[in-house]
């Protein structure tokens, strides 16, 4: 009897371990996934592919983690221990910021392997230009071709963007959680919209201005919206310029050096850089990492 029992444990597990090998991707099917893109993150070259390659690209480009639970804007005014408050008010978009910089890490650490191939002489696949070429869409790459010079430019967009400077931001422009953008529309980072109908009208905007305080269906929306503006919009070419270079020195990008890109984040300039540092400091004991 004891044989027989040996027997079977080592037939079931034989079968598992040739199903591993055969559906090694049973579970993590990347199509699946699919559906959490925003619409500018589609591949826009998805229709040029095989059915095999499709899945290749959405596996390139679809978030490594699944999307964290989405919850109301908890009451943060109601927190009346202003460490209690912060620390709240960071531990609710952390795992959000973690979601959008762990997708940027993971799409350019693919870019950088196709780079490397590219200086090797390599010659791309289809399904590796079209994984560029929708890249250069979704990063807003006004490139021709997928050369060395194309690649450094979406290099430069696609990389992270430190905690500390998301979160201190968020904080500064949401009033830490409490104004009525932040509680109504998920607009934790003062950003507008030029649509009539897409966002708040500001009570004080001016004759003739048609801009609106943006409106999210959810943090993580929000969220995601912010990284983007900030590694696409002609603006913030300061700061991916900054982000670019510390990366040539093989140096860490902080929080505080990349602050210095948000001059036109604001009408106050240097001055507002010079608070988004002060509060990186201030609360970098509430934080991970500033």
């Amino acid at each position: 009897m004891k044989l027989w029992f040996t027997y079977i444990a080592k037939t079931l597990a034989l079968l598992v371990i040739l199903a591993a090998v055969a559906f090694p991707f049973l579970q993590e099917d990347p199509i699946a996934e699919a559906h959490e893109l925003a619409p500018w993150q589609l591949p826009s070259k998805l229709s040029a592919l095989n059915s095999a390659d499709q899945k290749k690209l959405l596996a390139r480009v679809t978030y490594p983690h699944r999307m964290p639970t989405l919850e109301p804007v908890p009451d943060f005014a109601a927190i009346q221990d202003t460490a209690k408050r912060k620390e709240a008010f960071f531990d609710y978009l952390q795992p959000f910021i973690n979601r959008e910089n762990s997708r940027l890490h993971k799409i350019r650490q693919q870019l950088l392997s196709l780079q490397q191939q590219q200086n090797q002489g390599h010659q791309f696949t289809l399904e590796e230009f079209a994984f560029v070429y929708s890249l250069f869409d979704e990063f807003k790459v006004d490139y021709p071709e997928a050369d060395a010079a194309g690649l450094k430019e979406l290099l430069s967009r696609v990389d992270e963007i430190p905690d500390g400077l998301v979160l201190n931001q968020a904080a500064k422009e949401s009033g830490w959680g409490s104004s009525r953008f932040a509680i109504e529309g998920f607009n934790f980072f003062g950003q507008w919209c030029f649509k009539a109908g897409c966002g708040f009208v500001p009570l004080k905007r001016g004759a003739g201005k048609y801009h609106e305080v943006a409106k999210f269906p959810d943090i993580a929306a929000s969220v995601n919206a912010y990284f983007y503006n900030l590694n696409t919009f002609y603006v913030y070419d300061d700061l991916r310029a900054i982000r670019s270079e510390v990366r040539q020195l093989e140096q860490a990008v902080s929080a505080q050096k990349l602050a210095h890109g948000l001059k036109r984040y604001s009408e106050r300039g240097d001055q507002y850089v010079l608070e988004i540092q002060t509060m990186i400091v201030s609360n970098s004991k509430f934080m991970d990492e500033s």
